[in-house]
């Protein structure tokens, strides 16, 4: 039960988990599958028993809903708390939805998607019993087509849900063609695999860390397998969405595998899609994922409750007593004495910067003498691999070549100029590790800018210690509008009793790797000396 505490908050099964000792005693049909602990208080079931985990289902549907349902034996059952928790999720979405994003002619009466909806009909009968939302569910399978018309009678909810028969290869764009209707939402709970070798395991789908499955899967070929997986099944209902745009208010699927979010996040962006997000809903031991976009720019998506980071205390670097008396002993031969030792090793560490073309942007202090605070915004690795471009550039040297100038971080008009650099691999992380930095939520949607929302100009100069800048430099936002940002970092310089620290802090970005290793890259410069 490690993942519960991250169920939805109003999953009712999150802090009450099923009694089946109670249940045992009220249903007869369930008691069969329930054994018992010694003194016979605390009931258990055999999670891989399909006979158990179907009569399980259709016994809290009925005791907790007042739903009666029939799951054949030979189609996926739903896990109750997991489908709760994407319902809840919705819930949250419509919140979220600002009053201008109603279609024309709207009745009020919020209505969704289904696409798959399964012999159960879950999320419909659960939508349309817990909030009274209207549906619309597709079924391509002619069986769970069958037994979803019949469960939706069964329960007398004909006049709130409609399920509708379609071919493998019709899309929202088929199913839609005719209906003016505006939709609040679609979801979806696509097949998770390519092919029936992934399905049955033969091919590796998980990483060494993650534990196998401890239930049982009775879904049938149409439900585990789609061309392309769940990214090729997804990957085309984000393709519909860019023709159908505001028809639906907000477009959503549950994934099965934490590395289906990259390409899908970046299939839209590639389409322009901004306004994005992703959260995860848990259950006992096991974690999906969920995706929603919507071309509505007014409506705020929630963030998951995994992205709620974990504050680690920043990169210390205490500043060599060698290094500073270099800087001293330089200070004194230019004339330049003046400035404070926090000053002294701030233009030293801007200067590294200027060099490998890192843009920054000054934070204005409370006390320059003291302290001094950058952000950090690169967009390429150019620190890696320096000490190979210094030597190349010292043999070209060597051999009368005149080497070609460089141009500092001053000089981004020639962005064109700059040496192409192989970028750091970030490595993957297993689909269920718990580590979570939050780097996969709430995304898409917003450029970053300045505090003051404009593009702000930068400085290497000392004079930048008191607000200046000097032109040419791009700020965070400018190189945001064009590049891919690394990461954004703090990096701070301030005087301690036993001398100067530096500090570097994580803010946000895809690669940790690389802030790491540009520590350690000016670690090195201070002691070269």
């Amino acid at each position: 039960m490690a993942l519960n505490k991250y169920m939805h908050p109003r999953n009712k099964y999150k802090n009450n988990p099923p009694d089946f000792a109670t249940l045992a005693k009220k249903y007869p049909d369930f008691a069969q599958y329930v054994t018992y602990n010694k003194s016979e208080t605390r009931g258990f079931i055999n999670f891989k028993d399909p006979e158990a985990m179907r009569c399980l289902t259709c016994t809290l549907l009925k005791e907790d809903f007042g739903l009666e349902v029939e799951i054949p034996n030979d189609r996926l059952i739903p896990t109750l708390p997991l489908r709760l928790n994407y319902i809840h999720w919705i819930e949250d979405l419509l919140q979220g939805m600002g009053e201008g994003t109603k279609g024309a002619g709207d009745s009020g009466k919020v209505t969704g998607i289904d696409i798959g909806a399964g012999a159960c009909c879950i999320y419909p009968l659960l939508g349309c019993t817990l909030n009274g939302w209207n549906f619309l569910a597709t079924e391509v399978d002619p069986t769970s087509y069958t037994y979803a018309v019949n469960n939706v009678s069964r329960n007398s909810k004909q006049d709130n849900i409609t399920v509708k028969h379609v071919q493998r290869d019709e899309g929202l764009l088929k199913v839609l063609d005719e209906d003016e209707s505006y939709f609040d939402f679609c979801m979806c709970n696509p097949p998770f695999y390519a092919n029936d070798m992934e399905a049955q395991g033969l091919l590796p789908d998980r990483g060494p860390e993650r534990p196998l499955p401890s239930s049982i899967s009775t879904a049938s070929e149409a439900e585990r397998v789609a061309s392309g997986g769940e990214v090729g099944h997804v990957g085309r209902i984000i393709e519909e969405s860019l023709q159908l745009q505001k028809k639906i208010g907000f477009y959503t699927s549950m994934l099965g595998k934490k590395s289906s979010l990259k390409p899908l996040k970046e299939m839209l962006k590639k389409n322009g899609i901004e306004n994005f997000a992703c959260t995860e809903f848990c259950q006992g031991r096991t974690m999906r994922w969920g995706i929603v976009w919507t071309f509505y720019q007014n409506c705020t998506l929630p963030t998951s409750p995994l992205q709620k980071k974990k504050s680690k205390p920043p990169i210390k670097t205490v500043v060599p007593e060698k290094y500073l008396q270099h800087l001293m002993k330089d200070a004194a031969q230019t004339g330049g004495m003046q400035n404070t030792r926090v000053q002294l090793v701030s233009s030293a560490i801007k200067q590294m910067l200027g060099e490998l073309q890192v843009p920054f942007q000054e934070c204005a202090p409370a006390s320059p003498d003291l302290g001094i605070s950058l952000t950090l915004t690169p967009t390429e690795n150019t620190w890696i691999h320096n000490r190979k471009r210094r030597r190349q550039k010292s043999r070209e040297g060597k051999e009368g070549q005149k080497p070609a100038e460089q141009p500092l971080m001053l000089q981004f008009d020639t962005v064109e100029q700059k040496e192409p650099m192989a970028e750091h691999p970030t490595p993957n992380m297993d689909e269920e590790k718990m580590e979570h930095d939050g780097s996969h939520v709430g995304e898409g949607g917003m450029s970053v800018k300045g505090e003051d929302g404009d593009s702000k100009k930068m400085d290497t100069s000392d004079g930048a210690a008191n607000g200046g800048t000097s032109p040419g430099k791009r700020g965070a936002s400018e190189v945001l509008g064009s590049e891919e940002l690394l990461f954004k970092a703090c990096l701070s310089i301030s005087m301690i009793d036993t001398g100067i620290i530096m500090e570097m802090a994580w803010l946000e970005g895809k690669d940790k790797d690389g802030m790491n290793q540009l520590v350690c890259y000016l670690k090195s410069q201070f002691n070269k000396v």
